[in-house]
């Protein structure tokens, strides 16, 4: 009888997986854990290839509409026993996965059930605050100043709209919903690491700490790039996401109260600086040239760092309509 119950867990869980798979990405994380379940034993290989044969006879939504009588069915499966000499576990295997084509018939309620969110909120930050928050899951989230995004979880997934700003993910793992952040550019989804994404105007950065993250163009495109400990990838406009030869330490030292410019161009500058002062900074150039930036400094000393640039780099300081602008020396 256990025997049975065992064969019988085997055929829901290759069933499951066979569904599953129809429903990721090709480089989900995902099938990175359905490959280790698959290749852990035979028994779950075979149950897999039964379920592949059978569900030829499902390939189709009319032939489960045809498939939805209950006469149809026991017709179809007798004829299939006589014409392929079924085996006992194919044939249970083709019963139960007609129960799974046939409950997940109606895509539409599917798509309903698994886009309806389990928890949903938005968080923000004003200038010059930086928040740390614990998520449902035990992620830590830390928000540098002046960001905004929702976070919402779903059955098969965390996700998390970033709109503005710089924000640290510590993800706790969890292989059957992986965490996802999405800005304007980027799509980067991993199962459990430490990573930050820093949303500038021109370009997303994204520095690992420690761990495996997947970054992709947030329209879908092809490539997709895989960054490990210690990475750091940027995606600019239209481009590919890239990787880049940054520290990636840097892009965490505003929880510790400092702010790193590694060869910033004066739009990255005065976007970090606009983070932390009432009156905002505009950088008024034209082009993507600019002059560069690598200072590390205190958030503390930071109207200090201002009033110097001028002196470390060719630019003019000038106060207009409440903002501070940063142009090129005329």
């Amino acid at each position: 009888m256990m025997h049975h119950k065992h064969e019988d867990a085997i055929r829901q869980a290759a069933a499951r997986w066979y569904v599953r798979m129809r429903e990721v990405a090709p480089d989900s994380p995902e099938r990175t854990t359905f490959e280790v379940w698959l290749l852990s034993d035979r028994r779950h290989q075979a149950a897999y290839q039964t379920i592949e044969a059978t569900m030829d006879d499902f390939s189709s939504t009319a032939r489960l509409k045809a498939l939805s009588n209950a006469l149809t069915q026991k017709l179809y499966f007798e004829q299939t026993a006589r014409r392929k000499k079924v085996s006992k576990l194919g044939s249970g295997l083709a019963v139960m996965l007609l129960c799974v084509g046939l409950g997940f018939f109606g895509r539409a309620q599917y798509v309903q059930w698994q886009a309806a969110p389990l928890s949903s909120q938005v968080q923000t930050t004003a200038v010059a605050q930086m928040v740390k928050h614990t998520l449902e899951d035990g992620t830590i989230v830390t928000a540098n100043a002046n960001s905004a995004m929702e976070i919402v979880f779903y059955r098969h997934q965390r996700l998390v709209k970033l709109s503005r700003g710089e924000v640290v993910f510590e993800v706790t793992k969890d292989p059957q919903r992986p965490f996802v952040v999405e800005t304007r550019q980027a799509k980067v989804t991993v199962l459990g690491t430490r990573f930050a994404v820093n949303q500038l105007s021109k370009k997303v950065r994204i520095s690992v700490d420690h761990g495996r993250v997947q970054v992709a163009r947030a329209d879908g495109s092809e490539p997709i790039l895989i960054l490990h400990d210690g990475e750091v990838a940027e995606i600019e406009h239209s481009a590919a996401p890239h990787k880049v030869n940054r520290n990636a330490a840097d892009s965490f030292s505003f929880i510790n109260g400092r702010i790193v410019f590694d060869r910033a161009d004066m739009f990255e500058v005065a976007e970090t600086l606009s983070r932390y002062r009432s009156q905002p900074v505009t950088a008024m150039f034209f082009g993507e040239q600019t002059p560069k930036v690598n200072a590390v400094l205190k958030i503390a000393e930071l109207e200090s760092f201002v009033k110097t640039l001028p002196q470390s780099v060719p630019v003019t300081l000038q106060r207009k309509d409440q903002a501070l602008l940063i142009e090129p020396n005329r």
